[in-house]
């Protein structure tokens, strides 16, 4: 373990004799690993020794980057008191929940159930059964030892009531997941008309966002809907005023975070969330599922708009920024995409306590020893104060006192107002402040623990968003995000996947982590998918295919219908079907895109595919009736059967990226319901075409003609609609006429 790791929870190296977590491979866990507190991982062992003591288990559940994850670890799990109690009274296990999703997802619904809230750090009390009957998130010191001892107390003088409550919950959970399927023929314009008046309702048209602080940017929840909204409409006499709507709540919120303190704009990428209404000042911590979702919604909006919008520029910046962080600072050696970088580091390399945010902000003193005379103009542009910029409202523990958060209070063009120099002058001049920003922090301050682990599910989100990026970029910006998703593809492939099985593990740090769950199939499903658009190469469409058929074996429902969320495990008590978003689009919900589109790349199998996206809508009727906000992605992927499908066959031999006249003209616009496939003349994808009709008469077409240099093989597109395709379309001009 590195000392940064140490440095982390403010424990010496060497200080403690290690415990159990010593051994784990997760960086949260092994931030525990030297506690006094006895703990252990999800495991037979730990369980077995709650029953066999007749114990309760205490379950901490958090992640690496979890700002009050580490107070609750400083206050309470290296105090020795406190451990010492929890070691005899309870059976101690802590969970990283970005690896065991299932565990967090099961008990965070208990939690959410009983006190209308949740958030991390989770803290549940089980019965030896796993029941929960007591949750809560943080617990400042003296209430955690309180609630610890009237618990253990409780257990030892009335384990009936525990048990009884414990058993009771969980019934209650199980009928909440076990609802009675409906009807797949649901009315889905009406239900995407409610979410877009609720997110209207809720749009802050001040600083963006949808509601007050703290503000997450969601992309699930809000943008991702709002895109394919107004893509679908903006072409419909009715509806189109909303969509307009839709288009420019989803881009202001957008270009405010980029212009909010949100953004780092000094190293790229964005953290998690902001405490304060304007964006202002964030949580520090930077999650590689938040960028991947990001960047996706960045290059969708984008490409909604004309090519001349001034928003359309910043969009493109965004997704930039981005693209300038990820290799830098979230990508292994091997290709794959770590998890997250801290909000808490140490403020000098002499610190011995951590402080959030403290690589991020600066003095206003900092700025101009480093920039000199340059750091007037730099102060005025990103809002630099001289006792700091940082309402104290917003710093509950005083660690921003004095500091500054970067964002943009003035335009560039309002800078040049004020200072009399030209707008191409100044944007340079603030680009190079910032680079000289970037290396002296780099050189002068440690960097934010890394969480090193690679998720198969985050990395799927990624690799949908750089192959999204990779049709807006142009030139060596669009060779970089392809190159960078197709790297990270082969890492999934040669690292957590099994070619004999078919199946995928969670994660991989040094070593496969636990078996997948529902959304590493779903979310890297949808970002092979994505890839096979943007790059044409056959082997990502028929992996995906493979996985499908993987997930349907281990997920899906046959006697209820819809997907579980969760892999099956002796030790996880209820299966759950969630299919409510959050910080991440529902697993079940990015599945029933998939099948939607694999109907029409496997268009053979549509009717099987089709038959289980009707299972997901019909499984999750009742919620979507009462509570469509909250499935957000499941609208989203349904407006595309209300519209259809449409399935463009690119038969062309490959050019370099952006220079395809066909494919300039198919990307220059977000279309929510496209499906493209690539024929190179070469190499067809005769792997694909044993399971779709349309690709083999074409391929048989192509064959006839073998003695024809494919060099001269003349560009066409067929634009298919319920499985029937239009003649070829051979002229750019003809092409851009019918879109």
């Amino acid at each position: 373990m590195s000392s940064s790791t140490h440095s982390v929870l403010g424990v010496a190296a060497g200080s403690r004799a290690r415990n159990r977590l010593a051994q784990a491979k997760s960086p949260y866990l092994l931030q525990h690993a030297e506690n006094p507190v006895d703990w252990y991982e999800w495991c037979s062992e730990a369980f077995e020794k709650a029953k066999k003591e007749d114990k309760l288990i205490f379950l901490s559940v958090g992640y690496s980057a979890c700002h009050w994850c580490h107070v609750l670890a400083h206050e309470s799990f290296e105090d020795e008191v406190t451990a010492k109690m929890m070691n005899e009274y309870y059976v101690n296990i802590k969970v990283d929940r970005e690896e065991r999703p299932d565990v967090d997802r099961l008990y965070m619904t208990f939690l959410q159930a009983t006190t209308g809230g949740g958030g991390w750090p989770m803290s549940v009390w089980l019965t030896p059964d796993l029941h929960p009957f007591f949750a809560g998130t943080y617990f400042p010191p003296g209430q955690f030892r309180q609630v610890m001892m009237k618990l253990a107390d409780l257990w030892e003088t009335d384990p009936n009531r525990c048990k009884a409550a414990g058993k009771q919950m969980i019934e209650q959970l199980r009928e909440m997941t076990n609802v009675q399927s409906g009807s797949h023929d649901l009315p889905i314009t009406s239900l995407a008309s409610s979410i877009y008046s609720r997110l209207a309702k809720r749009f802050d048209p001040k600083y963006g966002g949808f509601g007050g602080a703290p503000k997450f940017p969601q992309p699930a929840q809000t943008t991702h809907f709002l895109a394919r909204y107004a893509a679908l409409n903006l072409d419909r006499i009715a509806g189109s005023a909303d969509a307009e709507h839709a288009r420019d709540m989803a881009v202001y919120t957008l270009v405010q975070i980029y212009n909010g303190g949100i953004h780092d704009v000094v190293g790229g990428g964005f953290a998690r969330y902001s405490v304060d209404e304007k964006w202002h000042v964030p949580h520090f911590e930077k999650m590689l599922y938040d960028q991947g979702q990001l960047l996706a919604s960045a290059v969708e909006l984008a490409l909604i708009l004309p090519e001349s919008s001034p928003s359309r520029g910043v969009l493109t910046d965004f997704a930039r920024s981005i693209l300038k962080y990820l290799p830098r600072h979230l990508t292994s050696p091997d290709g794959g995409f770590y998890s997250a970088e801290d909000a808490d580091s140490l403020p000098t390399p002499q610190s011995k306590h951590t402080k959030e945010g403290a690589f991020y902000t600066w003095t206003a003193q900092e700025l101009r020893d480093v920039l000199g005379a340059d750091s007037e103009i730099l102060e005025w542009v990103y809002g630099v104060k001289m006792d700091g910029n940082c309402d104290p409202a917003h710093d509950i523990q005083g660690e921003l006192t004095g500091q500054n958060v970067l964002y943009v209070a003035h335009e560039v063009d309002e800078a040049a107002n004020k200072f009399g120099r030209p707008v191409e002058i100044l944007q340079q001049l603030l680009q190079q402040c910032l680079e000289k920003l970037r290396l002296y922090r780099e050189e002068k301050r440690p960097r934010p623990h890394l969480d090193d682990k690679i998720l198969t599910a985050w990395n799927g989100l990624m690799i949908s968003g750089l192959a999204k990026a990779s049709e807006l970029l142009r030139g060596e910006e669009a060779i970089q995000a392809l190159s960078l998703a197709a790297k990270s593809t082969a890492f999934l492939r040669s690292h957590v996947y099994s070619e004999a099985s078919g199946e995928l593990v969670r994660s991989w740090r040094e070593g496969p982590g636990p078996k997948g769950q529902a959304d590493d199939y779903a979310f890297l499903i949808q970002g092979l998918l994505d890839l096979h658009e943007a790059s044409g190469k056959e082997e990502y469409i028929t992996w995906a295919v493979r996985l499908q058929e993987k997930q349907d074996e281990l997920f899906f429902d046959k006697e209820g219908g819809g997907y579980f969320a969760s892999a099956p495990d002796e030790h996880i008590i209820l299966r759950m079907k969630d299919a409510q978003d959050g910080a991440e689009p529902s697993a079940v919900s990015v599945t029933l895109s998939n099948l939607l589109r694999l109907a029409h790349f496997a268009e053979d199998r549509h009717k099987e595919y089709q038959e289980k996206a009707n299972s997901v809508l019909a499984a999750n009727a009742q919620l979507l009736g009462a509570a469509p906000f909250a499935l957000a992605t499941m609208v989203s992927a349904a407006m595309l059967t209300e519209r259809g499908l449409k399935q463009f066959v690119l038969t062309e031999t490959p050019s370099a990226p952006r220079q395809s006249p066909f494919l300039d003209v198919i990307r220059e616009r977000f279309i929510p319901n496209r499906v493209l496939i690539h024929i190179d003349p070469a190499h067809p994808p005769r792997n694909l075409a044993r399971a779709n009709a349309t690709l083999r008469t074409l391929i048989e077409d192509l064959d006839k003609n073998k003695g024809v240099d494919v060099a001269t093989t003349v560009p066409s597109v067929h634009i298919c609609e319920n499985f029937t395709c239009g003649l070829p379309i051979k002229s750019v001009e003809k092409l851009k006429s019918i879109l």
